[in-house]
């Protein structure tokens, strides 16, 4: 075989791995429409679990020539696997069901739920996400890939909604309802599994005993401090301070998706076109429509059009992407009377903050640093 043959090949091969992949994860889901987001009944707060979102894989394949053919745009999808979290994150708070939902830069395993993602497929006609869930006890609570697809109802899209609006409400939907399967007891249990994880995290020499983990990985308080503990409260202080760095980066998400939210919308709309455009192309090619389907010069000028304003929107968007990826403000943090300013990309702020507290703790306990 010749190398040209042979690189078209194994292009092809990777092309057909991922759409394979994809459908087989799809198996058992089916898009749903006009889904209502359900809505908690009022409850304690000890049985409000906090909810960090980690920023999702955005799915892209290390094989560059495979982008273009898949109608991937790896900075606008990396700017998708940030906003994507935000836009959820909105949802769980509206269901009035959860504490405090973050987005978080990394996974943080002492969360008291932590949900992760990977975007398997998104366009202005699919969106196909896997989504896994687990509790701070090593619960898991969901596996599921959820599938959404498009309508020409759903552009152009109205201010404050988006066309995927019913695969987040399924989301939130079935989190609230494994939620409602646990006790009481099982969600307060979590929370203090959590919170002794990361005590844990900071001084395994004092917190270690508190909590046991199972052969199978789960967790299980073993017993719990004192009331009023000194130590227990230096670390739910430094346990705040770091939850405050990511609301503030929280901030930067939520106005960076307002602004890039219109043209963003505008291109998922003309991406949608062409989608069925090329669906419909690749039925005639191979045969499944044998006449062809019917059209008109003004049909074809109409698709040429829509193709032609979706590259504009498609390089104004690449641009803005490239900010909202990049553009990550530096950041004044303060603690212990002290002024920090963080600086460089996300990641690098966020485990620079992560190795100040820390230093703080031992400074202020006097304990050796964890490993």
């Amino acid at each position: 075989m010749t190398r040209p043959l042979y690189c078209m090949a194994m292009v092809f091969l990777c092309l057909l791995s991922t759409a394979v992949q994809v459908r087989a994860a799809e198996a058992g889901s089916t898009p749903r429409a006009g889904v209502s987001l359900q809505t908690a009944r009022q409850s304690s707060e000890a049985e409000r679990l906090d909810v960090g979102l980690v920023i999702f894989d955005p799915g892209i394949p290390a094989d560059a020539s495979t982008h273009s053919k898949l109608g991937i745009f790896p900075e606008i999808r990396k700017s998708e696997s940030k906003f994507m979290p935000v836009i959820l994150r909105q949802v769980l708070l509206n269901s009035g069901a959860w504490g405090v939902v973050r987005v978080l830069p990394e996974p943080l395993d002492s969360s008291e739920l932590l949900l992760t993602g990977t975007i398997l497929q998104s366009d202005g006609l699919r969106l196909v996400l896997q989504i896994r869930v687990d509790d701070a006890t090593g619960r898991r609570w969901l596996d599921k890939v959820y599938v959404d697809e498009t309508s020409a109802s759903d552009y152009p899209v109205a201010a404050g909604t988006g066309p995927y609006r019913d695969l987040y409400h399924q989301i939130a939907n079935d989190l609230l309802s494994l939620k409602q399967q646990l006790g009481a007891k099982k969600l307060r249990d979590i929370r203090e599994v959590g919170r002794l994880r990361y005590a844990a995290s900071l001084s395994p020499e004092v917190f270690s005993g508190y909590v046991t983990r199972s052969d199978g990985g789960m967790y299980q308080l073993a017993r719990l401090p004192a009331d009023g503990d000194p130590m227990m409260d230096r670390v739910d202080r430094i346990r705040n301070q770091e939850y405050l760095f990511i609301d503030t980066i929280d901030e930067q998400y939520a106005k960076l998706y307002e602004e890039m939210a219109p043209t963003y919308n505008l291109w998922r709309q003309f991406g949608r076109e062409q989608a069925i455009y090329r669906k419909g192309y690749e039925q005639r090619v191979s045969g499944r429509e044998s006449r062809g389907r019917r059209g008109s010069f003004a049909a074809m000028e109409q698709t040429y059009d829509a193709y032609k304003w979706s590259k504009i929107h498609e390089q104004d968007l690449d641009e803005l992407a490239v900010g909202f990826n990049n553009e990550v403000l530096p950041t004044e943090m303060k603690v212990s009377g002290k002024v920090f300013r963080l600086s460089g990309t996300l990641d690098s702020q966020y485990a620079e903050w992560r190795e100040i507290l820390r230093q703080i703790f031992v400074l202020e306990t006097g304990l050796p640093p964890s490993a």
